[in-house]
Formats: C-alpha cells, structure tokens, sequence
C-alpha cells in the first residue's frame, strides 16, 4: 500500500472513531446500567479504529522512504493529516471529561504516529519545523508545493484555482472548499489522412482539436464543508454556461465549460451521509472567439 492511500485511510479511520467517541459519550451521560454495555462496545470498536489509525499513519512513515515522486499528492497529504490531527483533538475532548482512559492512550498513540510522520513528511519536503506558511511560499522545492495548501498560508493567493462566470457565480478551490491533487490538461490537434494508391497515406492538418482540463482530489467532509460544495459546482454546471479558470499563481486559462462531475462517497455515517468524497471536474475548453447560439 502506498503512503497517500494509507494516510487517506487513516484519516477516514480517525473520522469514524470520533463519530463512535461521540456515540459513546452521549449513551453515557445517560447514567443508565442498561447503557454499560453498549458503551463498552462503542470504546471497543473506537479504540480499533484508533489502532487502525496509528497503524496506517505509522506505515505511511515507512512508505515515505520509498516513494517516488509525491508532489502531485501534496494536497491530499496536507487534508489528511488536518483531518486526523482534528478527528484526533475532538476525541480527547470528549475522552478526557468522560474519563474514558483506553479511548484517550489510543488517541495519544496516533498523535506520536501523526507527529512522526508528519516530521518525516516535511523533512521530504524541506520543510523546517520552524517555517512559517509565509516563507513556504517563496521556498525552493518540493516545499514551494505546499504554497496556499496550508492554514494560514500567505501569497498572491490563498486559493489553487478560482472559477468564474459572467453571471456572477464564484467558487474558489482551496481547502476549505474542494481542494484538487492533480490537474490532467489534454489537448488534441486534427489531422486527416489521406489513403493513396500504393504509397503512405498521406496526413494534413485541418484544424486545432478540442481541450478538457481534469481535475481530482478528495474531501473530508467532517472537517470542511463536504457535499455543499460538490452541489455548488453542479449547480454552476446546471447553467450551461462557459467559465473562466484562473489559477492561484495568477495565469488565465480562459474559458470553459463544466463538462462532468464525478463524485464517490465512502465511509457513509449511519444517516448515509458520506465522510469521504472523491471528486472528479472535466471541463472542455470553450474557444474564445465563437458565441454560444
């Protein structure tokens, strides 16, 4: 297993254990003998998603050493580890003025396991303990990366890319909204050919193709806005209208339209709401010198 899919996991593990936490603290405020057991249970199946954790996040640790090029995936490195480094703050919370000491040591331990990774992480990364998310903007390497990714991060702006249409609508990819790990931009050009008795075929060029530019990341919805923002996204492509995609560096990408929205829920809590979306956006280019009739 690779380290990004192993602290995605854990941070899902982490959002179902705080969810139990939860579960536990309220059937025991009850005060009720009939609730013991029920307690007993939640802190077991809480603790093993906490075990689980810290086993994942301890693993990733490892995998990191071996990895290959994770510069694509510094964003959902960055959402993961905030995901459980919250998960993890809300359950001692609640451990702590329950007096529930097993649910609290499995809460510390995936703390360490968080602490030690996310030092190797930036230390991959050349990032110093003491570097401010200021300077990380005008950092060299893989650190320059993590410009705009981190709370607080200041630069030109704080957001990946922004969206805009002449109507007026608005929607800004970044962290708190429904931030991308990886941008796929295709263009194609339109070449014919043709077939000539006993020779090669022959090949001219008629026109420039068409362009999509894809986008994909994941969401924790436990620790942002979640499905929302998903809804926004579809409600902008409801109107049939093209867009305008500057990225967060300042470059104008020009006009698009919202193509397809792709979206996988995982880890559904028990009201079928979703922890975990993944996400999917294609947009087709435009063109700019045709009018939509």
């Amino acid at each position: 297993m690779d380290f990004t899919r192993q602290i995605t996991q854990a941070a899902t593990q982490a959002s179902i254990a705080t969810e139990r936490v939860s579960s536990m603290s309220r059937v025991y405020e009850r005060n009720r003998a009939a609730s013991a057991n029920t307690v007993a249970v939640l802190q077991k199946l809480a603790t093993g998603n906490l075990t689980s954790t810290a086993e994942l996040l301890s693993a990733a640790g490892s995998a990191l050493s071996v990895a290959s090029n994770l510069s694509p995936k510094v964003g959902t490195a960055v959402r993961s580890f905030n995901a459980v480094q919250s998960s993890v703050n809300s359950i001692l919370k609640i451990a702590t003025a329950s007096s529930h000491p097993l649910v609290k040591s499995a809460a510390d331990a995936v703390n360490t396991a968080l602490k030690d990774v996310r030092t190797k992480f930036n230390a991959w990364a050349g990032i110093k303990e003491t570097t401010s998310p200021a300077s990380l903007a005008t950092s060299t390497g893989a650190g320059a990366l993590l410009s705009g990714l981190l709370g607080g991060a200041s630069g030109a702006t704080p957001h990946l890319m922004t969206l805009t249409s002449d109507a007026g609508d608005t929607f800004h990819f970044n962290l708190s909204t429904a931030a991308f790990d990886k941008l796929r931009r295709t263009t194609k050009y339109k070449v014919a050919s043709q077939e000539r008795l006993n020779r090669q075929e022959a090949l001219q060029a008629v026109s420039q193709g068409g362009e999509t530019i894809t986008l994909s990341g994941v969401v924790f919805a436990a620790s942002g806005p979640g499905a929302k923002q998903i809804d926004a996204l579809r409600a902008i492509g409801d109107k049939m209208v093209p867009v305008q995609l500057t990225t967060g560096y300042g470059e104008v990408l020009g006009r698009w339209y919202l193509q397809g929205v792709d979206e996988e829920q995982e880890a559904l809590m028990s009201d079928g709401a979703p922890r975990k979306q993944t996400f999917s956006l294609e947009f087709g280019r435009y063109g700019e010198d045709y009018k939509n009739l």
